[in-house]
């Protein structure tokens, strides 16, 4: 592995900048492609276990918790190593980091249908929380499908840090959103195609055979993605904010500590970074307990749950994903908060339908209802990227994407898929009196529908998040204010 600094860059440097900001080449939008591509198929890798959950909990004998920390296994390694990918992809060659990330999680996508055959398994775990009294108790069986599912996590990590910032390269800044927004529409479509794939998969062949099937593609296009090649780092930002030679040295030799405490003083760094924080809260509960939701709570067969959930989440996703980084471009070119606006009324927009999409139980309101939520839940996913990969030089880019990766799961989804799936098993146990009353309130039945009582966690946290995107939308016309 060479650093990204030597020979190969400049190779490419001249290719790939454009002959003036507006302008980008052709092998810029291949490398978007393929990086694209990939993305889909990490997504689709990790939505099959949500997919056919329901299967694995009747024939493991697994619990809600147990899902729920299955997928937590999978975050917990992903945020832990996102700091490490993230200082490697500020210094070596990014394309050869995420080849051999593709690589790993494809394999430990397949050895999942595996682990409950293993001769040796990690011991139970079994303990109460604190203060709560809420009950945690996990299989050996569910413990070793944690530590398979946590090798996924080692290559999404790697995979998911650094090509934010390799499209940085490849794009001027005035065309970041919509090529990142391309890149982001990956996630809806992988999770849709999860959703189809692992419905209509474990419903002939069973889950094992699903979770085989979708691994092997990654293997395939990780050669693909070894072979691209390597744009300049700051390249595309040149054109427009030339930056001297000695800070970029200085950025080089700063110590990891330092860079990490440089990032974390920076405003819309932070504050985009707890917005998303607060919107991965949700997204998280959703991709793991939507299609449980349906099943058990909605009626719908297990098949259908997921087909129905795949079609939804493609056409809205998509719509969502590809309109929030149009608009937010178009916003921003007038207004120099308009990305944090785009995510502020997003993430507001997004609280009744959700709401209404646990309230009811008729299709013809609740599925309408999935639809609005997921067109504006993923219309931040374009306009925040944008946000974050301005905020910070293109040196140490990569670094600051590891960190907001850490947060956003550390305080997000790592929360709330393991939480909701807790909430959802001490509601049936006739726990949690609170929660109880306001899912009465809104007509839902916590001791029979207790996944989606639990759910009710979601529309609290789209408020934060609306909030902190509208903190700093202020900022930053208070600063544009101030300048003027």
């Amino acid at each position: 592995m060479t650093n990204s600094s030597s020979a190969s860059a400049p190779s490419l440097a001249s290719e790939i900048e454009p002959a003036n900001a507006a302008t980008v080449s052709r092998y810029s939008y291949y490398a978007l492609g393929v990086l694209t591509g990939v993305n889909f198929l990490n997504y689709i890798d990790r939505q099959v276990l949500p997919a056919v959950a329901y299967a694995m909990k009747r024939d493991l004998h697994l619990t809600d918790t147990e899902i729920g920390a299955m997928e937590d296994a999978l975050l917990l390694s992903f945020t832990v190593l996102a700091p490490l990918f993230g200082r490697l992809g500020d210094r070596y060659s990014r394309t050869k980091l995420m080849a051999g990330a593709a690589t790993v999680w494809s394999l430990a996508t397949g050895l999942t249908a595996l682990v409950d055959h293993s001769p040796v398994l990690p011991p139970s775990l079994h303990f109460i929380v604190p203060v709560s009294h809420v009950t945690v108790a996990l299989s050996g069986v569910a413990m070793g499908l944690c530590l398979v599912r946590s090798l996924v996590g080692v290559g999404e990590s790697s995979y998911s840090t650094i090509t934010p910032t390799l499209i940085a390269d490849y794009f001027p800044p005035q065309r970041r959103a919509t090529a990142l927004g391309v890149f982001q529409a990956a996630i809806p479509m992988g999770f849709a195609l999860g959703y189809v794939l692992g419905g209509v998969l474990g419903h002939f062949f069973g889950w094992r055979i699903a979770f085989m099937v979708v691994g092997l593609p990654g293997l395939i296009t990780a050669a693909v993605v070894w072979q691209l090649r390597e744009p300049e780092r700051g390249a595309s930002d040149r054109l427009l904010h030339p930056v001297p030679e000695p800070q970029q040295g200085k950025a080089q030799s700063e110590s990891w500590l330092r860079t990490c405490w440089r990032i974390l003083r920076t405003r819309d760094w932070l504050l985009s970074t707890a917005g998303y924080t607060a919107l991965t809260f949700v997204l998280g509960a959703f991709a793991t307990w939507a299609s449980l939701m349906l099943i058990e709570d909605k009626k719908m067969s297990e098949t259908a749950a997921n087909i129905v959930l795949g079609i939804t989440v493609l056409s809205a996703g998509a719509a969502g994903t590809f309109g929030g980084g149009w608009v937010a471009d178009r916003v921003a070119a007038r207004k120099a908060n308009g990305y944090f606006l785009v995510c502020a009324v997003s993430s507001l927009l997004g609280i009744l339908p959700i709401t209404v999409a646990l309230a009811t139980r008729e299709p013809i309101l609740f599925l309408p209802a999935i639809f609005l939520a997921i067109v504006f839940l993923f219309s931040n996913n374009a306009p925040f990227h944008a946000i974050l990969v301005n905020s910070v030089s293109p040196t140490i880019r990569a670094t600051a994407m590891a960190l907001n990766i850490v947060a956003i799961h550390a305080f997000g989804d790592l929360i709330s898929r393991l939480g909701v799936g807790v909430l959802s098993d001490n509601l049936g146990a006739g726990k949690l009196p609170t929660l109880a009353a306001l899912a009465r309130l809104l007509g839902i039945d916590p001791a029979r529908e207790h996944l989606t009582a639990a759910l009710l966690v979601v529309p609290i946290a789209l408020i934060a998040s609306a909030l902190f995107f509208w903190w700093g939308s202020l900022k930053q016309q208070t600063v544009r204010a101030n300048s003027s």
